[in-house]
């Protein structure tokens, strides 16, 4: 028997899956590659270096790929044809359109340590990376000019980017490319010219080629670039003859792994290449156990959550249900193949997977947090920002549906939107020692009715961040004495000044808890709050909402290729190029300039400013322009803003910036009625 595999016959196990007898097993991961790594792993098999040997279990006739899958997907992109495929082809682990693999013929320039151009396009890069630093995404500005082209394809228009076809893009910053596979399957150079007369666009142009569409393209293959053809192709012949050694693991070795309690063999494989976190191994347990309740994980997600999240989430659940609804901290593997050893434990995950319990609470979550069918709300909060919060912020979504678990009966209106308000404050204001707060509440069935007062800054140290009134806000950071603060570079400016307006948000913080409160606490309140309405971009996107909504609504967060930029930019209103590595700019425009009140999600159609030196009247001259980008009251400061800003006549920047940092929190404020859950006494309401 030979241990070694061509290219070819590894593309072909993805390829051609009914006719493979080399299978992924349950206990691999996904893909998670960065882009980057499939181009150097392709640089790497040009120039003819090892790319490391596979390693398999086999039983009967099947051979299971333990390690190596990353290296076999990113071989089997570059054999992959987009253009000849009769029924779309599935990759193992590769959920929708599947990257493109490309190679430039005679680049001018090329990332350190390569020796070639590759280049892989994929669903969120349709024009793929810088071609000098292939880590990195492209300008604004090329994004863009990438982005007219291809929507010159009638498939094209009027939709999202994250939906064109990989047949009508290409790589931009680059030379002049083609799709690896021409070179593969051709039996001479003039076939790959034959197939880029037949596959590719009309518009089909980069950035650096100096040529507009495709003919020019073919022409320039025909004559001066035909030597530099024929070179490439004869490396690409020669690199399919390049085999990979390959190993198969003793039954033995696979016992003990099974025996044992730690899955050291599969830990160990991986070390040198993608790590492997603990919800990865977890989940590659829990498919080689219950291989048939693979498609009921992946589905229970409802393409919100991954299902290594899901199964740490229902593990979490069941292992509470045991322990008298206890907190459970994230299942080491360790603590995974030690519980699943517990019949109850084992029986209670089937039975809450199997029954759909967990799918129908992720549902009821999900539906409760995106509040677009509840009557309370208008519009619906992004998909985005639920996503992310279940991605960054697993304990708190956890604390939603196993709610939800203890407590099954309808939720009202009312209700649901003290169940968002709460989950999005704890979320979004740095809630502290969570296992405490989950053992004190969540047997609490009124917990959501309650008002929120305890848990801004519990115990005087945990708990959530003082969110403060708006109107209060807003008069605090009109006061001519904070400007100056700012344009004058106090190094007090990001305390709270105690005197004027100031003491009315030290009376708010002790009416709110009922007690006083040192200096330094109260700078303690108000400086940690004001960093979270000055940082967290979800802010914006709530109040963005209904343009991010309209316009994004094909992105899903969730790619399985590790490549997940937005599909907006995040535009600065006051340039950030008139700040950037600036001399006679004042510290009162840089303290700003990268915070919520200076940027507005915007897409690429949309920016039309290449440089990035259009002033805020400019960009903020219609009516439509500032109602998407969320522009209100604050117009007034920056529409007298035409031109970069040379003295420390400041105060419309400040004001702009600040006023609109204010706005994004209090449609947070508003919409989710957070004053309802923070009871005043003794005062009135500053609402």
């Amino acid at each position: 028997m030979k241990y070694r595999f061509t290219l070819e016959e590894i593309a072909n196990w993805q390829l051609y899956p009914a006719d493979s007898f080399v299978e992924l097993p349950s206990i691999q991961r996904g893909f998670v590659w960065k882009p980057k790594q499939v181009e150097d792993l392709w640089d790497s098999i040009l120039r003819g270096f090892p790319i490391g040997s596979l390693l398999f279990s086999k039983t009967g006739d099947k051979l299971h790929l333990m390690d190596g899958q990353q290296r076999a997907t990113s071989i089997f992109l570059g054999h992959f044809n987009p253009y000849m495929v009769e029924s779309p082809v599935k990759a193992w682990t590769i959920k929708g359109e599947l990257p493109v693999v490309w190679i430039n013929i005679k680049p001018e320039n090329w990332p350190d340590r390569s020796k070639y151009l590759v280049r892989l396009t994929t669903r969120s890069h349709p024009w793929g990376y810088q071609a000098r630093e292939n880590n990195k995404t492209l300008r604004v500005s090329e994004k863009k000019k990438a982005r007219d082209l291809f929507e010159i394809h009638p498939d094209n228009k009027n939709i999202g980017y994250t939906s064109f076809k990989n047949t009508t893009t290409f790589p931009y910053d680059a030379w002049f490319p083609l799709p690896l596979c021409f070179f593969i399957e051709s039996n001479t150079p003039q076939e790959i010219i034959e197939k880029t007369r037949r596959f590719l666009p009309e518009y089909f142009c980069t950035s650096k080629g100096g040529f507009s569409n495709k003919e020019e393209f073919i022409n320039k293959l025909e004559n001066e670039l035909n030597s530099a053809l024929v070179e490439l192709w004869q490396t690409v012949m020669s690199a399919k003859d390049l085999c990979v050694l390959y190993n198969i693991i003793e039954d033995r070795v696979l016992n003990e792994e099974n025996e044992g309690e730690n899955p050291t063999l599969f830990v160990r494989i991986n070390s040198s290449g993608t790590t492997l976190t603990g919800d990865d191994l977890n989940y590659s347990i829990y498919k080689s156990l219950f291989p048939e309740g693979k498609q009921l994980i992946e589905s229970a997600g409802l393409d919100f959550v991954e299902p290594t999240q899901v199964l740490s989430l229902a593990t979490s659940i069941v292992a509470s249900d045991l322990e008298d609804n206890s907190y459970i901290r994230k299942l080491t593997v360790r603590d995974f193949q030690r519980r699943i050893k517990n019949k109850d434990f084992k029986n209670g995950l089937a039975n809450l997977i199997e029954s759909k319990e967990l799918k129908e609470r992720f549902a009821q979550a999900i539906d409760i947090l995106s509040c677009k069918n509840n009557s309370l709300f208008e519009g619906e909060v992004p998909p985005v920002i639920i996503k992310q919060l279940i991605r960054k912020n697993q304990d708190i979504f956890l604390f939603l549906v196993y709610w939800l678990h203890c407590f099954q009966y309808p939720v009202s209106d009312e209700i649901k939107l003290k169940i968002v308000a709460k989950t999005y404050t704890f979320s979004w204001f740095n809630f502290g020692n969570f296992p405490d707060f989950w053992n004190e509440k969540i047997s609490n069935p009124n917990f959501w009715s309650e008002p929120l007062n305890e848990l801004l800054w519990w115990n005087n140290q945990d708990g959530v961040d003082f969110l403060t009134e708006p109107k209060l806000l807003r008069k605090y950071y009109a006061q001519s004495k904070v400007f100056e603060m700012f344009r004058d570079e106090s190094p007090q400016r990001w305390k709270l000044l105690l005197n004027g307006i100031g003491e009315e948000v030290v009376k708010f913080y002790e009416n709110v808890k009922k007690e006083s409160y040192t200096v330094d606490k109260i700078d303690d309140f108000f400086s940690e709050f004001v960093g979270k309405i000055r940082h967290n971009k979800s802010l914006i996107l709530l109040a963005q909402r209904n343009y991010i909504n309209s316009k994004f609504g094909d992105y899903n967060q969730m790619e399985d290729i590790e490549d997940t930029n937005v599909p907006w930019d995040w535009d600065h209103i006051y340039p950030s190029e008139w700040v950037y590595r600036k001399q006679y700019c004042n510290q009162g425009i840089k303290d700003w300039n990268n915070t919520n009140g200076n940027f507005r999600a915007l897409a690429l159609e949309q920016n039309r400013s290449e440089r990035n030196i259009e002033s805020p009247k400019s960009r903020l001259d219609t009516e439509e322009k500032r109602e998407l980008s969320f522009v209100k009251d604050e117009w007034s400061y920056w529409q007298n803003i035409e031109d970069r800003l040379w003295d420390d006549n400041i105060e419309n920047h400040f004001q702009g910036i600040t006023s609109r940092m204010i706005n994004i929190y209090e449609k947070f404020w508003n919409d989710f009625k957070i004053g309802e859950l923070i009871i005043l006494q003794n005062v009135e309401k500053n609402d």
